[in-house]
């Protein structure tokens, strides 16, 4: 009897067992696609990537942590349409891909469903607010289900109009919103207040949501992709301006004004770090994605951002930004190399340590020196490298482009030139810049990930610098020290390869 049922079990499992027949031509198409990925020098293997297709933008979008879940959504194309899709995880690298995307549907008043946020309402549910382009307004979808697979949308939608990416958010018994500046208007374009009594019901608009704009913003910037939490005593603004790319705002908020103190940037001429993304999960961390524009075609494209884990800095006007403990789930085969001085002028190869998907650890004494730092995806012949320098006369973090890869693109001042002073003068640039200063006698703390492509750097939990580069030769591994004017003392070195995340 045994026999029969496991004979009957194959027999259906081979010819029976299939929910949907696929043709020969479709699952060698899949297997195309596939094998085009895995065999791609560019496509990253541990950041979050696209599946497949063009996800053009590929904004993070709906961060929310629910019964011990990770869950985010991005925006990708279908027939020219944008859509949000869903992604789970419960360990921050290791995603899967959920059915239930966030489309238009039949009778639905928009056409296209841009950025927005998750948050949990009053009444248990989760909703998604986005803008809903073809409204001129924002809207809203609600779940009640444990999973976030089912939604529906009230028939109120636009709740919110005139509307741009939204935030939106519930204290005590009001709802907030917050409606983005719209970009490409060359003039200052301040985001907007909404407030109303329920999430599906039109609301109110109040004005202006800040109650004045920083010194270091230029007047054509927009707020847009706005992600508005509190953090310890203060509230921040995490936003982009599409010229300029990623940035945050640290200020107070009485419930009618945000009031911002400091602006800072996480993006800066010739990088692509765009739309941050944040939650807030069971441990109290707050941590954020952001797209990173890669500049290539191919069976897929676009690219997050490892995800970050944000707190205050002691005097509360600036970010200290992590990488999150989970990364070293990823770890494997350590490798460690003796401390090494180095005298002015000096660069030293790695004798144990390379690689193009691994993450690297120093402590660096830098004692009278004023520029030093780390050479990474190095070819042998020379012809290939791109250091990251520490430079204390100029005060900054750099990583240097021009000879990161032979066929390497142009880097431009704005990433999205359309919403720059004059989208037909986008001056080129060959090195990302970020301000960084280092004291007298202050040990450097610099961790390096690097993914094929993507390379993240952190110093002090002070500065993080992303950058996309695209090394062409295979040999391009390795890894070099230098000290340009005077000696530095490398005490630490260790560093582990990141076993790959993606599903192919």
């Amino acid at each position: 009897m045994k026999r029969i049922l496991t004979i009957l079990l194959i027999l259906f499992f081979a010819f029976g067992g299939n929910a949907q027949d696929f043709k020969k031509e479709e699952l060698a198409s899949a297997r195309k696609i596939r094998r085009a990925e895995l065999n791609d020098p560019m496509r990253p293997n541990w950041h979050l990537t696209i599946a497949e297709g063009k996800a053009m933008p590929f904004d993070p979008n709906g961060a929310i942590f629910k019964d011990g879940v990770y869950h985010l959504w991005y925006i990708y194309q279908d027939e020219g349409k944008c859509n949000w899709q869903h992604l789970t995880s419960i360990d921050l690298f290791h995603w899967r891909w959920m059915a239930n995307d966030l489309k238009p549907n039949p009778g639905d008043p928009e056409h296209d469903i841009f950025s927005g946020n998750a948050f949990l309402a009053n009444d248990g549910k989760v909703v998604l607010a986005y803008h809903g382009l073809g409204t001129d307004g924002n809207c809203v979808a609600v779940s009640a289900d444990n999973d976030l697979t089912e939604w529906t949308k009230p028939k109120t939608n636009p709740i919110a109009k005139p509307g741009w990416d939204p935030h939106m958010w519930v204290d005590g018994s009001t709802y907030y919103q917050i409606s983005g500046g719209i970009p490409g208007a060359k003039h200052p374009n301040p985001p907007v207040l909404y407030v109303g009594d329920a999430y599906d019901k039109p609301m109110k608009k109040i004005g202006e949501f800040m109650t004045h704009d920083m010194p270091d913003v230029n007047d054509f910037e927009d707020v847009s992709c706005p992600d508005f939490f509190k953090l310890g005593n203060k509230w921040v603004l995490l936003c982009i301006s599409h010229s300029r790319g990623a940035r945050y705002y640290i200020g107070t908020w009485d419930g009618k004004k945000f009031n911002p103190e400091s602006h800072h940037r996480m993006n800066w001429p010739g990088g692509t770090m765009f739309a941050p993304e944040t939650l807030l999960d069971s441990q109290g961390r707050r941590i954020m994605w952001a797209w990173v524009l890669d500049r290539k075609s191919g069976p897929s494209s676009g690219m997050m951002s490892m995800p970050r884990v944000l707190t205050l800095s002691k005097d509360q006007l600036s970010l200290v930004i992590e990488p999150p403990k989970e990364v070293e789930q990823l770890r494997y085969v350590e490798k460690e190399e003796k401390a090494v001085q180095l005298a002015a002028g000096q660069t030293v190869r790695l004798d144990h340590i390379a690689g193009n998907s691994l993450e690297l650890n120093l402590t660096i004494r830098a004692g009278e020196a004023k520029r030093f730092g780390v050479n990474v995806f190095c070819s042998n012949d020379g012809r290939e490298k791109t250091p990251i320098v520490i430079d204390r006369t100029k005060n900054i973090l750099q990583i240097d482009m021009r000879n990161s890869g032979l066929n390497k693109p142009v880097y431009n001042e704005f990433a999205m030139a359309f919403a720059s002073p004059d989208p037909k003068h986008n001056p080129i640039v060959e090195t990302q810049d970020a301000p960084l200063t280092i004291k007298d006698g202050e040990k450097v703390q610099v961790r390096i990930f690097l993914d094929k492509s993507m390379l993240e750097v952190f110093v002090n939990g002070r500065q993080c610098l992303t950058q996309v580069i695209y090394p062409t030769q295979k040999d391009a591994i390795g890894i070099e020290l230098f000290a340009d004017d005077a000696p530095i003392k490398v005490e630490n070195i260790k560093a582990w390869k990141l076993f790959p995340a993606m599903q192919w």
